[in-house]
This record gives structure tokens, C-alpha cells and sequence, in this order.
């Protein structure tokens, strides 16, 4: 016992490490703040989504009669969060770690190995899905109107249900982090296929999600239905509304306790079949490496600028994690437009309730911005670079062309597929000419500001040492100040709006907002330009 919490602390440690920077003096210092400040923003982003969607979801399912279904529901959202949120770190720490051969020399079993790394996921998913059944427990207390007797045990019921719940999803992430290390070990072009899966995947869950309100509906007109399928094949979800809502006591003792035993049994039973088989996976791994050797070789340009963007260029397409977490958006922003265009018959007599198409156009820069701040492809690509950031530093390459092509190429993937999108939907719904013109104009400032704004944190936040590009990508410091810091600025515009925003017009607002925003943009890259160069120097 004493060994695998040994095993724990030290993985544990290594994923705070994941989110943490390197910079100058006391490094570990900086590094553990970093790393536990990242984890308190997770925490935070946690408790303000939970708090969001609980409270309409009560609020809906409370006029149905039907308010204990948002617990099984919201279980549901915090376990596909958690697996999305671990299942390339399960790739990466339980089977493409570095230390993996030195753990398997020392004096205990495989199985102790695995299990040690993946509860270092547990502790992750514990600390999201513990925050996020918090709001909804409350909401749903404030809902229900339970008395005080049933309103305490229910709230031990769910703090005894809260460290069950995200075993599933780290079994999950487990199994689907060995089929990632074991599908990328064998593709010769794992990049190119890896990133086409990965835009069909996002492609399927973005068309998913825009059925969100008609799934809501489906779900209003037949709650016998959803209660019937939680009992089921959404058979632990089922359990887990019984535990904490069922009709009487014996229901919820029947219902915690298979709960209980669904949620621990295959998490076991899953760390122990992949235990037994931990070296011979390994070796299997090994044996399939493809090797990715830094090969200098001449580039058919124009010229130098040239160069280091299509450079920039393929690395980003070539990375498929890089891909999969920004080129997300940019998919989002053409869906979005082409899905509100096809469905214009529907959405125009929404829009005439609302107070017509200008009264919504707050709302569409709200969603436009949200999903720009995502693209944010520049806030992790210095630390991309790696161990081969040297051979720029020596090249007689100045700063300033560099960061140029790693924000023009953000610009490229943000700023264009905004553009495009505001332009179909000028052309699919003729707002003002004006307010539309005043829509672009704010996509095209953003969109020139989020790269600058990325570059600096990421030189603030440098990460130089990761293991794999994954770790960077999902979970360094930089890649969460750089999407979520991008957010915050969209939520400044719209308390902004929202004070005393609206006596200048929607056109006005926008002029005002987009040249705020090319001053900011002016400022981070002078500051880039001079302060930033002398902080790549010594990296």
C-alpha cells in the first residue's frame, strides 16, 4: 500500500507539472504554483459551467415535474467531460511516459505501476466531477423542496457517490489512451489519418450538439421513455438517480450500493487486465516507434518569411492534437453559419419573436468571439518547438518574422472562417448593412488580437521539456490562460454591452470593441517585439 501511494504522489505530481512553466530563477517554485494555479482554474471553469447548466436544466425539468432527472444528467455531462479532459494524458503518462522502463525495474508489480498512473487520473476527474455535482446538487435541493431530514441525506448520498463517479471515466481514458498509443505506434502517416478521424469526430460531435433543444424537447415529451433508458443501457446513471432520488429508502440503498459496485468492479477489473499485459504492451509499443529524427533539408520559397510559415504550417497539420484542439472552432464557425442557413425557414420566425434579426446579432458576436477565443494556435506553438527551438534561435532568423508566421497563421484559422461565416449569414438573414459591417469588422480586430495575445502568454508560460506534444497541447499552463484568458476578453465585451453598451448601437459598440481590441493587439506586439525576443533568447 505504502509503495502504490508513493507511485501516486509521484504521478500526481507529474501531471501538475504538465500545466506548469519554466522561467528563470526558482523554477520549481514557479512551477508548482503554476501547476496548482492551472488546477484551480479547472476548478473554477468546473463550478461556473455546473452553476450555468444546472440551473436551466432544473429550471426546465422542475416545470415537467421531472427535476431529480438533471442528476443522472448532469453525471452524464461531468463523466464525457472528464473522459475528454484525460484520455490523450492517459496516452501519454500511462504508456508513452518516459520513466515507464525505470518504474517496471523497481520492486513492484505491474499492476501497482498501472494502477499508480491512473489513479494520478482519478485525482484529476475527482477534482472536476466533485466540483461539477456540487451546483447541481444544490439546484437541485432549491428545486425539489425537500425537508430537512431528506435534504441531509441526500447530501450524504452524494458525497458518497462523488468519488465512485469518476472511475468510469477514467477506465475509459485508459482504455482509449492504449488505443491511441497503440494505433499512433503503427500508422506510417499517423498525422494525416489521425487528423482527418479527428475532424470527422469533431464534425460528428459538432452536428450533435446542434441538436441539443431538440433532444431537450424529445426528452420534456417522454420522461417515462428517459427512465426506462437510464434503466438500462445507461444502466450506472440509472443506479445513481435511484441512490439519490428513489422513493423510498430501500430503493436508495439498492441503487448506491449497484452504484457503488458497476462504477468500482470494471475500473479494477480494467487496471488489472492491463497490468497483467503492462510490459508486453510496452515492448509492443516500442518495437512499432516511428522514428521522427529533426532533418535539415532545403524548402522551395520565396523567401524567408515564407519559409517559417509553411514551416508553421506543417507542423500544425502534421500535429493531430493541435489540430483536434484548435481547428475545432474554425469547424464551428463554417457549421454554425451553413447549419443556420439551412435551417433559415425555422429560425426566422424565432428571430421575429425575439424582435428580428438585429436583436439577435448581439448574441451572434457573443457566440462568433466565444468560439475565435478557442482557435488560439499561437499561445502553445514556441513550446511546440521544443528541444529544436535552438536551431531558430542560430539561425539568422529575427524574432519578429518568426512570431509573424505563428500569428499569421493563427489569423488564418481564426479571423478568415469568422469572415466567412458573417457573410453567409449577412447573405441569409440581410441584416442592417451597417450592424453587419460592424460584425466583421469585430471578428477581423479579434481575430487579430487573440495571436498576439497567444505569443505572449505562451512567452510568459513557456513549456520546453514536455514528453509529447499532447501534454502541451491539452494541458500546459499556456494553453489554458491562452483559449480561456481569450474568453474572459469576450466576457469583458459583453459586461461592457450590457452596462451601457447598447447607447451607441450594435454598429457603434462593435467600432468601439474592434478598436479597443487593435490597440491591445498594437501594445502585446511591440511588447512581443522587443521584451518577447530577449525572453526567446533564454529559452
Amino acid at each position: 500500500m505504502y509503495k502504490l501511494w508513493v507511485l501516486l504522489k509521484l504521478n500526481f505530481r507529474l501531471m501538475l507539472r504538465a500545466f506548469s512553466f519554466q522561467s528563470g530563477a526558482r523554477k520549481s517554485k514557479k512551477k508548482a504554483a503554476s501547476g496548482l494555479g492551472a488546477l484551480a482554474l479547472m476548478a473554477f471553469l468546473a463550478l461556473y459551467l455546473s452553476a450555468t447548466y444546472s440551473f436551466v436544466l432544473t429550471q426546465m425539468l422542475a416545470e415537467s415535474g421531472a427535476v431529480d432527472l438533471a442528476l443522472p444528467l448532469m453525471a452524464m455531462m461531468a463523466g464525457m467531460m472528464s473522459l475528454l479532459l484525460t484520455i490523450f494524458a492517459a496516452s501519454g503518462l500511462v504508456f508513452g511516459s518516459k520513466d515507464n522502463d525505470i518504474m517496471l525495474t523497481l520492486p513492484v508489480s505491474a499492476f501497482t505501476v498501472v494502477l499508480g498512473k491512473v489513479l494520478a487520473l482519478y485525482l484529476e476527474n475527482l477534482v472536476f466531477c466533485g466540483l461539477w455535482m456540487a451546483p447541481t446538487g444544490v439546484c437541485y435541493l432549491l428545486c425539489a423542496g425537500l425537508p430537512a431530514g431528506q435534504a441531509a441525506l441526500f447530501c450524504v448520498r452524494l458525497l458518497l457517490i462523488i468519488p465512485f463517479l469518476p472511475l468510469l471515466p477514467s477506465a475509459l481514458a485508459l482504455l482509449g489512451g492504449w488505443l491511441i498509443a497503440y494505433v499512433s505506434g503503427r500508422l506510417r502517416h499517423k498525422a494525416a489519418v489521425g487528423t482527418v478521424l479527428g475532424m470527422a469526430f469533431v464534425c460528428i460531435v459538432l452536428v450533435g450538439s446542434m441538436q441539443v433543444n431538440r433532444t431537450l424537447e424529445m426528452l420534456l415529451r417522454d420522461l417515462a421513455g428517459m427512465r426506462r433508458t437510464l434503466h438500462t443501457w445507461l444502466l450506472p446513471f440509472g443506479l445513481l438517480l435511484d441512490a439519490l432520488a428513489g422513493a423510498g429508502a430501500a430503493q436508495c440503498a439498492l441503487g448506491l450500493c449497484g452504484f457503488l459496485l458497476l462504477s468500482l468492479l470494471p475500473f479494477l477489473a480494467l487496471v488489472w487486465a492491463i497490468g497483467t499485459q503492462y510490459k508486453k504492451i510496452l515492448s509492443r509499443l516500442a518495437s512499432h516507434v516511428l522514428r521522427s529524427d529533426y532533418k535539415l533539408r532545403g524548402v522551395k520559397t520565396s523567401g524567408m518569411f515564407a519559409a517559417l510559415f509553411a514551416k508553421e504550417c506543417r507542423r500544425y497539420f502534421g500535429t493531430t492534437i493541435y489540430v483536434m484542439n484548435t481547428g475545432v472552432g474554425a469547424v464551428m464557425l463554417l457549421g454554425m453559419a451553413v447549419y443556420a442557413l439551412v435551417m433559415r425557414g425555422q429560425v426566422l420566425p424565432v428571430l421575429a419573436q425575439l424582435g428580428g434579426v438585429g436583436a439577435a446579432l448581439p448574441m451572434a458576436a457573443l457566440l462568433l468571439c466565444t468560439v475565435q477565443a478557442m482557435i488560439n494556435t499561437a499561445c502553445v506553438s514556441i513550446s511546440l518547438e521544443g528541444k529544436t527551438l535552438w536551431i531558430l534561435k542560430e539561425a539568422p532568423v529575427p524574432p519578429r518574422a518568426l512570431f509573424g508566421a505563428k500569428a499569421l497563421l493563427n489569423v488564418l484559422m481564426s479571423a478568415v472562417p469568422a469572415a466567412v461565416s458573417v457573410v453567409l449569414l449577412w447573405a441569409g438573414y440581410a441584416p442592417d448593412a451597417a450592424d453587419a459591417l460592424g460584425l466583421l469588422l469585430l471578428c477581423m480586430c479579434f481575430g487579430l488580437f487573440t495571436p498576439v495575445y497567444g505569443l505572449t502568454v505562451n512567452l510568459l508560460l513557456p513549456r520546453m521539456d514536455c514528453d509529447n506534444d499532447t501534454i502541451i497541447v491539452k494541458q500546459s499552463a499556456a494553453s489554458a490562460v491562452g483559449i480561456f484568458g481569450g474568453m474572459l476578453a469576450v466576457g469583458l465585451g459583453a459586461l461592457l454591452w450590457a452596462v451601457g453598451g447598447r447607447a451607441l448601437g450594435f454598429a457603434g459598440f462593435c467600432a468601439l470593441a474592434a478598436a479597443l481590441l487593435l490597440l491591445a493587439a498594437a501594445a502585446l506586439w511591440h511588447w512581443v517585439c522587443s521584451r518577447g525576443a530577449q525572453i526567446l533568447q533564454t529559452l
